[in-house]
């Protein structure tokens, strides 16, 4: 019996010696860590190279780790510096780098650990992560794929002028392409856009409907190497200003409004264009029998900019107008009919290059005046006023005007003035200076009084007045009056000269600066080096965007479902540090050749700008639509492309040159691999073309499923043509059709 108790209590002990040894069996394995990117800021405001692992608890752990960092195919030197932590509840290593980051580069992080829970693993676990390092939303990998994009930028705020706003809206899709290490995007779509600008003296609104906006990007090797953004389209332009008691308002129709922002080898120009006409009003009423009014035409409004790095390097602006201006103070009017408004000038880097003012126009004025039961009426005729300026130089300056004067008062006026000889002056120092002389004369003959006391109590008889003004044809100078002579006959007849002081004030024109202006704002998408793919608890902050750093957490593995087909993705949040402030939140593909593209990501975001500390607001959604290449299908899943049209935009185009017209092939595809769409044009004096759904060459819209190109014929060939056209997709699938078209002769 007490050998049998022993032989039991053997077995026991037997059976309980691992639970109390110091080497943990497989059974006591911990379960393995996550290894994440730590690429975060540092104190100098920098981003380390970093990276956390994360235990599954909080026991404690020993490890061994080790790093490679290859770039370019060569390996660097590298240092590692080690911190543990306990953080809610998770043990946690974080280790620190000495190497950078650069894009391309391949870092490889391995965890070997050998101690947990204070005992020595029989095995010691291993845990990789290899981490390729490309930027943020491009994919190693060569692809095409189709986006859509809708975005807002609202700027609204006050001064002590009144309020300031800029609001500008887009909706379009957007196109982006990688071969090698180039990235080329295009975005194109439709939108709005409005400026308002107050002033102490007024306002300007400007509101455009953007029938065309056209973004594109090139990316060489991650690094952006030019940026185009380019707005077309129409709309009102309203100008207001009260000034000393006049209020002028012009309304002018923008028929073209051409805008041009581009990056290119971090250039920055900037293009502006408006071409427009409409109506003139200038009134004021400074009492109630006294008031001032000028309805007009506008028959050229137009505006050309171009700034290049903040330097206006060209600035066309032209003003052709007609308007009827009506004068009425105390019993009087003025009606002069002005058919020849002009102003205009034109600079080339700080050179103004023409330059022309114009006025032309005739009237009629007349007033009456009582005086002890005497009347006397004043009418007049304004046979001419002509004044012009051309290049800086007074070329016209004529006047003619006749009246009578009838009532108890008789008698006849006139002025006539004009440019008499141009030539050389010496004014009051001496100092010659190129001049107009400008001869003036004027008349006032009474030949009756039958009462009252009028012009002063002028006496029945005549003066006769003339004078000879040398002034410096230089329109923009001050004080352009070198010499003065005149000649006066009459009651007070006299003559003389005299020479101003401090004439002429030389002045050159002022060339147009860049002013800061609403819309004067860059706002682009956060960009940075990112690891491809993410995994949920990755943790990056994207600076390669100047003014726009976002700091990105990965969080979840999902899937993002695409007519019918899923990307595996990763949810990812992130927040704008800095200055701005706002969020995102997306998904991107973290598996397949796609990954490190985002799927979906809505962007909320206030920008400050201007010494104020305003803030501009953009928000932004964005989606991918479709992916052209590589396939999402496998060639057993494939379907043919779909072929159903081909028609002219214009339903018509005109022989031997006489049109340009659009082809559209409407072509479907729901694998989203069609590679090409060919026509036929040999029909009609072409060769077989390449069409496009990307927004160019005559294609109204990217990714809708109509093929475009412009065509000519250039020939003879007139009536009903077949084309033939094909459709081919990634696995050669070939679709055939025909279409008709129709040409017709040129006009006699």
């Amino acid at each position: 019996m007490a050998k049998s108790r022993r032989l039991i209590g053997t077995v026991l002990l037997l059976l309980l010696m691992p639970l109390f040894l110091p080497v943990v069996s497989a059974d006591g394995m911990p379960q393995q860590p996550q290894i994440n990117t730590l690429w975060l800021a540092n104190e100098f405001g920098e981003n380390n190279h970093a990276y956390r692992v994360t235990f599954a608890d909080g026991e404690s752990y020993q490890a061994v780790i080790d790093v490679e960092h290859e770039r370019a195919g060569e390996d660097l030197d590298v240092e590692i510096l080690q911190s543990w932590d306990l953080v809610d509840g998770f043990r946690i290593l974080d280790i620190q780098l000495n190497t950078s980051l650069d894009w391309n580069d391949i870092i490889t992080v391995s965890v070997s650990i050998t101690h947990y829970a204070e005992q020595e693993l029989d095995e010691p676990m291993m845990v990789e992560r290899e981490f390729e390092v490309g930027t943020w939303n491009q994919p190693m990998d060569d692809h095409e794929i189709m986006l859509e994009t809708t975005w807002l930028l609202d700027q609204i705020y006050n001064t002590s002028e009144g309020p300031q706003g800029f609001n500008l809206n887009f909706t379009g899709q957007g196109w982006q392409q990688r071969i090698g290490d180039t990235i080329e995007s295009w975005e194109l779509g439709n939108g709005s856009i409005s400026f308002l600008e107050s002033t102490d003296l007024g306002s300007n609104n400007l509101s455009l409907d953007l029938e065309s906006i056209w973004k594109n990007e090139t990316i060489q090797s991650g690094i952006l190497t030019s940026q185009v953004f380019e707005a077309v389209g129409s709309g009102v332009l309203h100008i207001i200003s009260m000034e000393d008691d006049v209020n002028t308002s012009i309304i002018v129709e923008v028929t073209n409004a051409e805008l041009n922002r581009s990056i290119i080898n971090q250039v920055i120009s900037e293009r502006l264009k408006i071409d427009a006409n409409g109506v003139l009003n200038i009134s004021s009423q400074e009492s109630e029998n006294s008031s001032f009014a000028v309805n007009g035409d506008i028959g050229v409004f137009y505006l050309e900019t171009w700034d290049e790095n903040g330097v206006r390097r060209f600035y066309d602006q032209r003003f052709e107008a007609i308007a009827d201006m009506i004068i009425i103070d105390d019993g009087s009017r003025l009606d002069i009919d002005v058919n020849t408004l002009n102003s205009g000038e034109t600079w080339n880097d700080g050179v103004r290059t023409s330059q022309i003012e114009e006025v032309v126009g005739s009237g009629t004025f007349g007033f009456s005046e009582s005086d002890n039961e005497s009347s006397v009426n004043v009418n007049g005729t304004i046979y001419q006023f002509h004044t012009k300026s051309e290049q800086g130089i007074t070329l016209v300056d004529d006047i003619h005007i006749d009246g009578v004067i009838t009532g108890d008062v008789q008698g006849d006026f006139g002025v006539v003035r004009g440019i008499e000889l141009t030539g050389m002056q010496a004014n009051a120092t001496g100092i010659e200076f190129p001049v107009n002389v400008i001869h003036e004369e004027s008349w006032f003959n009474l030949t009756g009084i039958n009462g009252g006391n009028f012009f002063d109590g002028a006496g029945i008889g005549a003066t006769h007045n003339q004078t000879w003004d040398y002034q410096v044809i230089y329109s923009d100078w001050e004080n352009r009056t070198v010499r003065l002579v005149w000649e006066e006959s009459g009651a007070d007849s006299s003559s003389g000269e005299e020479f101003p002081e401090r004439s002429p004030i030389e002045k050159e024109p002022e060339p147009p600066e860049v002013e800061e202006a609403l819309g004067n704002l860059t706002v682009s998408r956060e960009t940075g080096l990112m690891p491809i793919p993410m995994h949920p608890g990755d943790k990056i902050r994207l600076d390669g965007q100047e003014g726009l750093t976002l700091v990105v957490t990965a969080e979840a593995v999902t899937n993002d479902p695409r007519d019918g087909h899923n990307f595996h993705v990763v949810s990812w949040s992130g927040v704008y540090e800095g200055s701005e402030s706002g969020t995102a939140t997306g998904a991107i593909i973290d598996e397949g050749p796609l990954k490190g593209l985002i799927s979906s990501v809505s962007r909320v975001l206030a920008i400050p700008f201007g010494e104020e500390g305003n803030l501009a607001n953009f928000t932004e959604t964005q989606l991918l639509t479709r992916v052209i290449s590589p396939a999402v299908v496998t060639a057993e899943e494939n379907s043919a492309p779909i072929i159903s049209g081909l028609y002219l935009l214009e339903g018509l185009v005109v022989s031997e040159g006489g049109s340009v017209a659009t082809l559209v092939a409407e072509v479907s595809d729901v694998d989203w691999n069609l590679e090409q769409v060919t026509v036929d044009l040999t029909p009609i004096g072409g060769s077989i073309v390449v069409m496009n759904d990307r927004g160019i060459d005559g294609d109204a819209a990217i990714g809708d499923d109509k093929y475009s190109t412009l065509i000519v014929v250039p020939g003879l060939e007139v009536g009903d043509f077949t084309l033939a056209i094909e459709a081919q997709d990634s696995f050669d699938s070939i679709s055939s059709s025909t279409g008709q078209i129709t040409v017709v002769n040129q006009a006699p």
